[in-house]
């Protein structure tokens, strides 16, 4: 607002023109906006105080806009709403019965809607404006909505080989209360089916069944291992005492969310694109190949068949994508076709997991579902040296690294420095698997990666 220096005014006409123009820009701003124009032709009525909008309800608000004209305002009239800033903006929509009044028609309906978000929100207000403009002149008024998070849990799917199901040796974990490793009430877990592929995950049909992949009671308290499903008749929680990073992960999500987390674990030690003797029978390419040195899709379908269980079942949002493997396929028959590989994956997870509250336009190979890879373990010990990494390695090291360049919503957790060297131990059998120390950082870390996924 500009106040006129009334000290520099030296006539009483002057002054009183002053005080005239004081008054005026005051009542224009005490009234929600800037005046309808020179002449004060057009305005906006007063709005609703107090205005409540849910996150993806398609309801949304309705808004009644009433104008009041002047000296016989006869101009059409275009109304606009938006935020008063990005913040404000983002996933904000807004449609009208009228957008343009003619002369004659003063009253209009807005429904304004709020899509949910790529990340979780947290209830908060939102300042929106409302803009009628007869294209000389025009009225701004600024109202404030709050804002509820949907009502739905947020998923993660765990995807990959050993190090996401968590190799950090027996006796690692840590969930006495206040541990690092504790249960969290906020955050569950589908309760998946053993890795067994002698009894359970013996042939193709296994790897989509539901009674293969999904044990009584299906949705638990997330507990390490999170790969190893609950025993209903336990009373004291799971007997197996190591840790991966998804739990970890999931502590460090509650901070920006009011909703309860769900983690759908659906990796396999040992695991690969390619067919292999020390791995499971499924693998984990997302569509049938000609190359002979890759395997079958059993785990791609598997993965897909644990995430749409667990959305359809809990009405949850899918928010992520974990994936760590490499190592399995950093062999100079795999690495070369690698990057295609993991490319295809990423794209066709997002296609092909069924569709949640968000809709079946998320349901792309570009879509914003963060997809979030780790590098592989440099570890040293006195059980052998990966701190330099073989050619074909680097190849896979390479892919994950160039990933984000290539792919939206993609993003790299970066794991180096875990070592030993820098007071990361090892995991379990060699330095291929992380420690329970850095499986824990690195969940913080794939957290601090799946934000970035979406912030570029």
């Amino acid at each position: 607002m500009n106040i006129p220096n009334i000290s520099r005014v030296s006539s009483r006409a002057a002054l009183c023109c002053a005080l005239f123009t004081f008054l005026a820009a005051l009542t224009a701003c005490s009234s929600g906006g800037s005046s309808g124009g020179p002449s004060g032709d057009f305005e906006i009525q007063a709005l609703p105080e107090s205005l409540a909008l849910t996150e993806g309800n398609s309801a949304g608000i309705n808004l009644p806009i009433e104008i009041v004209r002047r000296n016989n305002h006869s101009a059409p009239i275009s109304l606009s709403i938006e935020g008063a800033t990005p913040a404000d903006d983002a996933f904000i929509t807004a449609s009208f019965n009228r957008q343009s009044l003619e002369a004659g028609i003063n009253t209009a309906q807005a429904v304004v809607r709020l899509a949910i978000a790529d990340l979780p929100i947290m209830p908060q207000q939102r300042n929106l404006t409302l803009t009628a403009s007869d294209g000389t002149a025009e009225h701004v008024v600024t109202f404030q909505v709050d804002v509820t998070p949907v009502d739905a849990p947020d998923i993660y799917l765990l995807v990959g080989q050993s190090n996401m199901v968590g190799f950090s040796g027996d006796g690692t974990r840590n969930a006495t209360l206040g541990g690092p490793d504790a249960t969290n009430p906020r955050i569950r877990q589908l309760n998946a089916t053993p890795n067994d592929q002698f009894s359970i995950f013996v042939g193709e049909g296994d790897f989509t069944s539901i009674a293969r992949n999904v044990s009584t009671p299906s949705i638990i308290l997330a507990e390490d291992p999170l790969h190893v499903p609950l025993d209903p008749s336990s009373t004291s929680g799971k007997s197996e005492d190591y840790i991966g990073l998804g739990l970890t992960f999931a502590k460090q999500a509650l901070a920006n969310t009011t909703r309860d987390i769900i983690l759908v674990p659906a990796a396999w030690s040992g695991s690969a694109f390619c067919a292999n003797d020390q791995g499971p029978p499924g693998q984990w390419n997302a569509q049938d190949t000609d190359n002979p040195a890759l395997g079958n899709t059993w785990l791609f379908d598997r993965a897909v068949t644990r995430a749409n269980y667990a959305l359809q079942t809990t009405g949850g949002i899918l928010r992520g994508i974990l994936w760590h493997q490499g190592e399995s396929d950093a062999n100079d028959a795999c690495a070369p076709s690698y990057a295609a590989n993991l490319e295809r994956l990423a794209q066709e997870l997002r296609q092909n997991i069924v569709a949640d509250a968000r809709g079946g336009e998320l349901r792309r190979n570009d879509s914003n579902i963060p997809f979030v890879i780790g590098t592989m373990s440099r570890g040293i010990d006195d059980r052998g040296d990966l701190s330099v990494f073989s050619q074909p390695k680097q190849q896979v090291d390479l892919a994950h690294r160039n990933l984000p360049n290539i792919l939206n919503a993609v993003a790299l957790s970066n794991h180096d420095d875990l070592t030993p060297a820098n007071g990361f131990a090892c995991g379990n059998t060699t330095c291929v698997h992380f420690g329970a120390d850095a499986l824990r950082e690195m969940g913080r870390r794939y957290y601090a990666a799946l934000q970035r996924a979406l912030a570029q």
